[in-house]
């Protein structure tokens, strides 16, 4: 998944942010309203990408019930990335990283445009890329604070086993810091 659902309502407010600061955006409701609606939007987002995921996966398991033999010498991941992207085409669902995020923020722009949530005086283009940029740092700062973690884990005063409990307390506080850290919470 590109985006987690425990992210999305840090990156909807990051989204809001940036658009006020940019200069070009106003919020003629309210910008904790609008923030609301980018929240729901990029929501949808994640729920159809998990709907894609959940029926590569039902396929997935079909086959593997039906043709048991034929799955000794598979990567199963590599069998679910090449059925998601299909199961993706099928529903017109793009996985591609940067047409994905494209869409998304066009389709934000319109919704809050069309909803009376945003005004501004410059071209669409200008506002989409403004959310674009947004949604690429947040990715983008998200990899790197979750790097620094597993960095900070590996040096560790005592070692600390990936899947145990001690590690995900470990790990969720760390990553909540790094996030804090970078302004993304």
């Amino acid at each position: 998944m590109l985006i987690k659902e425990a992210q999305v309502p840090f990156l909807a407010r990051k989204i809001s942010v940036d658009l006020l600061n940019s200069g070009y955006v106003t919020f003629p409701k309210n910008m904790d309203v609008a923030t609301k609606e980018i929240e729901e939007i990029i929501e949808d987002d994640v729920a159809w990408e998990r709907e894609i995921e959940n029926k590569a996966r039902e396929i997935l398991a079909q086959q593997e019930e039906e043709n048991e033999f034929l799955f000794y010498d598979v990567d199963r991941r590599e069998v679910f990335k090449l059925i998601k992207s299909k199961v993706a085409e099928e529903e017109g669902f793009n996985l591609k990283r940067d047409e994905r995020i494209d869409d998304l923020a066009h389709f934000l722009v319109k919704e809050l445009w069309d909803k009376e949530l945003i005004d501004y005086d410059v071209r669409d283009g200008k506002i989409k890329n403004i959310i674009y940029k947004s949604i690429m740092e947040f990715l983008h700062r998200e990899i790197e604070a979750r790097d620094e973690v597993y960095r900070k884990i590996e040096n560790y005063k005592r070692p600390l086993v990936p899947g145990s409990e001690e590690f995900e307390l470990v790990f969720q506080r760390l990553y909540e810091q790094e996030l804090r850290k970078r302004g993304l919470i």
